[in-house]
């Protein structure tokens, strides 16, 4: 009978808090993981005032995302570099180049560039460790997307084991509770 109650009681609370999760869940910082996307912005740089500039895009994970008007020889590494960097979600193993001229980067003879369907997946780890990256011009409407780490396990089934793992706990206590009291 007093096992019955027990667990009629801690379904109710399981019930409660799972009817009043999304309620809270703002209050529990939950939703943390939900943000404004970010805003866009031009940038130019140049070294003296008569050098020829071309446009990029760069998006994705990095500090600073938008459209970058950069001197004709720079490289995708001093693009991330002239964008802050990646950002702490920031995949700088799989970032993704869709040239203008798809055969632009078809004669780059290294393990770091590899093409797919007319992009380029760069591993920016590899060429940083081993060199290459004078190879790595980019030129006029190039786009550059830096892609997020995926995280081993999503947030939502974090959530989940969470929630079971407390209920478990209550339930587990509850036992114990129940077999030491005889």
């Amino acid at each position: 009978m007093n096992w019955n109650r027990a667990f009629s009681g801690i379904m109710s609370v399981v019930f409660f808090f799972s009817t009043t999760q999304l309620a809270y869940a703002e209050d529990f910082g939950l939703l943390n993981d939900i943000r404004p996307p970010q805003q866009t912005s031009e940038y130019i740089f140049r070294s003296s005032p008569k050098e020829s500039l071309i446009s990029v895009q760069l998006l994705g994970a990095v500090n600073k995302p938008g459209i970058y008007y950069i001197p004709v020889n720079t490289d995708l590494l001093k693009l991330l570099t002239l964008a802050g960097g990646s950002n702490n979600g920031g995949d700088i193993s799989e970032i993704l180049v869709r040239k203008a001229e798809p055969k632009a980067w078809a004669d780059i003879n290294t393990k770091a560039v590899n093409e797919y369907q007319g992009a380029y997946e760069v591993d920016a780890e590899k060429i940083l460790k081993y060199g290459g990256a004078r190879q790595l011009k980019l030129a006029q409407d190039d786009f550059v997307y830096v892609p997020p780490r995926t995280p081993w396990i999503s947030t939502e089934a974090s959530r989940n084991i969470t929630i079971v793992s407390v209920v478990l706990g209550i339930v587990l206590t509850a036992v114990l509770i129940q077999d030491n009291t005889k």
